[in-house]
């Protein structure tokens, strides 16, 4: 009887691995599939490099960074006074989701779609007791980039905090949104000045 040698081993071994293969290849077809990872969820993040993100309170000594226009220029400790356009900027990063696909033979495909949830606009107002004595009940228009979003009438003084979700089609992801705030009526402050309402934060949150 003769005894394999280790040259006669390997070789059975390279055979049978070329076997499998093929039997493999012949089971596939002759075009290898691609599949994509399953979905991925990134987390709301920022680039480092922004002056601002997607939340600010007038406490903030950035605060300025967010305002466009329409406000006094100083805030007076946890708020800020509103004229008659005030404007903020947000960046607003994009929780994006990445679907499955039909596999496609040597082709990667990537679809962001826009399912995920969408964040909320949050703000927390108030109509101080001196002002609204004067312009009675308010309107705010709320504008994201541009477009009509809201309209919210305010018809007692006071504190008030708004909320309310924001589809992904009304915003810039990863880009910077706009939103403006225009009461329909301002009172007479010192010096000419025109006084909307009092801001303490707004932006977008989860």
């Amino acid at each position: 009887m003769v005894r394999p040698t280790s040259s006669h081993i390997r070789g059975a071994r390279t055979r049978a691995v070329l076997i499998l293969l093929a039997l493999a290849a012949a089971g596939c077809g002759n075009r290898l599939v691609w599949y994509p990872p399953p979905e991925q969820h990134p987390s709301l993040s920022l680039p480092s490099s922004l002056p601002f993100g997607y939340f600010v309170a007038m406490s903030d000594p950035n605060a300025d960074a967010y305002i466009v226009g329409g406000f006094r220029s100083q805030s007076e400790g946890s708020w800020r006074w509103t004229h008659e356009h005030p404007i903020l900027q947000f960046y607003v990063p994009f929780r994006a989701l990445l679907n499955r696909p039909e596999p496609v033979a040597g082709e990667i495909r990537y679809q962001p779609i826009t399912s995920a949830p969408p964040l909320r606009l949050l703000m927390d107002l108030t109509f101080p007791d001196q002002t609204f004595a004067q312009t009675g009940p308010v309107e705010l228009t709320i504008r994201l980039n541009g477009k009509d979003f809201d309209r919210v009438r305010y018809t007692k003084p006071g504190s008030q905090e708004y909320i309310k979700d924001t589809p992904w089609e009304w915003l810039h992801p990863d880009a910077v949104n706009t939103v403006a705030l225009d009461p329909d009526k301002t009172a007479a402050g010192p010096d000419g000045e025109r006084l909307g309402f009092v801001l303490t934060r707004a932006g977008f949150v989860e």
